[in-house]
């Protein structure tokens, strides 16, 4: 059993009555009012105008569904224990999963910083749905400049001042030269520092968008657009905007203003809120929408709490089952897992996610025979039709496709799941060892600089793998791809024979090299660790876990050998086992490279 729970009486999700607005985008689930929760969907629904009316064709609903819960003060106490231990310094939260996703909003407070925190994120799940890759302090600096976007009356105002702003005041801007290479290893190491970063990319956005012949933001779509070609960014941004010095100078100019224009659009009529939908969440319905929410927030115990008794109150409620089946295969029990999402998909056949989990986790496609590969690909393809945004469900056909040599088809479904997800990595990678195997190699190589040059650890060492498996003379120009691994470090690939987890030791690893007579490495990671999983295993960023279901994969380790024998592990990337580069494999007959390339 995950946890034990006491039923003595109701539990903290319903101490209070909990409603559930819906509006055609948003679904917002509140302690409070009617008026509430039709305001907060509102304000969402305002919000995708802006993305709608601004950006040219953009994707603004992703396969990972957004739950919004909306609360008073008392609300916090049936949530995460963090919230209500922190409940004064909480303003809003916002979790971006890969299969779901949670807001947290305030009605107390300050309604312009609860949606600040809020907005912010919401801008980055929009971005990365509809960009494949954008460099730190403008994807942060993108995020800020729309998250203080107010509604009054009849007008949107986009581009007020970050609340960061004041820290631009206190000393010398970062060069731009740093701010052009920033990244969450190389900032945010202390909260002054992060707090100039986000100011000064917030300045940079709005000065690029507002400044003096910068077009009224048609030079940053020229810049963006550049990067998605494959120029590398420096280069874009000099053709752009200038030598980063100079533009450095003309940024500094520009923040002396006292003032700061915004943009202003009349606002984009949207759905009446009188027309949303609103009913009374059952007890066992809350229980699972606020357990849900705990568990996007990492607060696996609470969560589990809170679902088991939406278990026990309504056992024919689909969703406590599935999620409580992923919370067993994270504990390894996987009988368990397995036997609540069958219960899922019994309630639900719709639960698309339990669909998806039963399947992968029985035997790994390396181990399927001919027909029991048909047989998953068949299944995968139901999935697809009913949850078409459902991108890890694309990922796996591929595979299979690719398996059963289909490699055309193979391709095609891969830029599909690329197209989902642009924002991870190795979705490329897979597109990329596909034109590899297909007779493509130069693509390839185009594919594996792209995601080396702009993706950092285990994607970039992934990267550089498929680079290097493209012949010499297909790798066409630029330095050599080098793993980004601890030169002081002794570096080893193999497979994983078992991992485990104890509070005592850590993670322990055991590693076959891949030279078959070697002996098992066992590896332990006493302190940091620089860990990485592909984005194409199936368990994704939501449930993976070093602990459990990592036999059988191929692993690249950096790890100090020790005397004892027992090696400290410094780096631990889990890679996909994907099919063997000698299946018989046709050309492809890719589509251009500005259209196929990653952007």
């Amino acid at each position: 059993m995950l946890c034990s729970l006491a039923l003595l009486g109701p539990s903290a999700a319903t101490a209070q009555t909990w409603r559930e607005i819906q509006s055609p985008h948003f679904r917002i689930v509140t302690d409070g009012s009617e008026k509430d929760g039709r305001d907060v969907a509102k304000e969402f629904e305002q919000m995708r105008s802006v993305f709608s009316s601004l950006f040219k064709n953009p994707v603004l609903d992703t396969g990972a569904p957004l739950l919004i819960v909306a609360v008073h003060e008392p609300g916090l106490q049936a949530l995460a224990p963090i919230f209500w231990k922190q409940r004064d310094k909480i303003a809003g939260q916002f979790f971006r999963g890969w299969e779901r996703q949670f807001a947290l909003v305030r009605l107390d407070g300050s309604s312009e910083l609860n949606q600040s925190v809020v907005f912010h994120e919401y801008t980055h799940s929009i971005l990365h749905a509809n960009v494949h890759w954008l460099p730190t302090w403008l994807d942060e600096g993108l995020a800020e400049f729309y998250a203080y976007t107010r509604f009054e009356g009849n007008h949107i105002y986009i581009g007020p001042p970050s609340v960061r702003f004041n820290h631009l005041k206190s000393g010398p801007l970062i060069p731009i030269s740093q701010m052009l290479t920033a990244n969450a290893a190389t900032f945010f190491k202390d909260k002054e520092r992060d707090d100039l970063f986000y100011g000064e990319a917030w300045a940079m956005v709005h000065y690029i968008s507002y400044g003096k012949h910068m077009g009224d933001g048609a030079k940053l779509t020229s810049f963006v657009q550049m990067m998605e070609q494959g120029t590398p960014q420096l280069e874009a941004f000099q053709q752009t905007f200038g030598d980063p010095a100079a533009f450095q100078e003309k940024l500094s100019s520009y923040l002396s203003n006292f003032t700061f224009a915004a943009g202003v659009m009349r606002e984009v009529r949207g759905p009446d809120p009188n027309s949303f939908t609103v009913r009374i969440l059952t007890r066992a319905e809350a229980d699972y929408a606020l357990g849900s929410f705990d568990i996007g927030a990492h607060d696996y115990a609470s969560g589990a709490t809170l679902l088991r008794a939406a278990e026990a109150t309504d056992p024919t409620l689909a969703g406590p089952h599935e999620e409580l089946g992923f919370l067993a295969w994270r504990a390894g029990l996987d009988g368990e897992a397995r036997q609540q999402w069958q219960k899922a998909v019994s309630a639900d056949p719709s639960s698309y996610r339990s669909a998806f989990a039963l399947l992968m986790s029985g035997p790994p496609l390396k181990q399927q025979t001919p027909q029991q590969l048909e047989q998953t690909r068949h299944a995968l393809e139901a999935i697809n039709t009913s949850a078409p945004k459902f991108a890890p469900a694309l990922v796996e056909l591929a595979l299979i496709q690719w398996r059963q040599g289909q490699m055309n088809a193979a391709y095609k479904t891969s830029l599909a799941a690329e197209k989902l997800e642009p924002w991870r990595a190795e979705y490329h990678l897979l597109t990329g060892h596909l034109l590899l195997q297909g007779h493509q190699p130069a693509l390839a190589a185009h594919y594996a600089r792209q995601v080396a040059d702009r993706w950092t650890g285990s994607d970039h060492d992934e990267a550089v793998d498929l680079w290097n498996q493209v012949p010499l003379a297909d790798r066409g120009d630029g330095p050599p791809l080098t793993l980004a691994l601890p030169t002081d470090a002794t570096v080893a690939r193999g497979t994983i024979l078992s991992t485990y987890c104890s509070k005592a030791t850590g993670l322990t690893v055991v590693l076959q090299p891949t030279d078959p007579s070697a002996p098992p490495l066992n590896l332990f990671a006493a302190g940091p660790l620089e860990s990485g999983f592909a984005d194409t295993l199936w368990v994704g960023e939501d449930h993976y876990t070093p602990c459990f279901h990592l036999a059988g994969l191929p692993a690249l380790v950096a790890y100090k050998p020790s005397p004892d024998g027992l090696a400290k592990l410094l780096v631990f990337e889990v890679h996909d086992d994907l099919p063997p580069s000698d299946l018989p494999a046709p050309a492809l007959a890719p589509k251009p490279p500005d259209a196929a390339a990653p952007h």
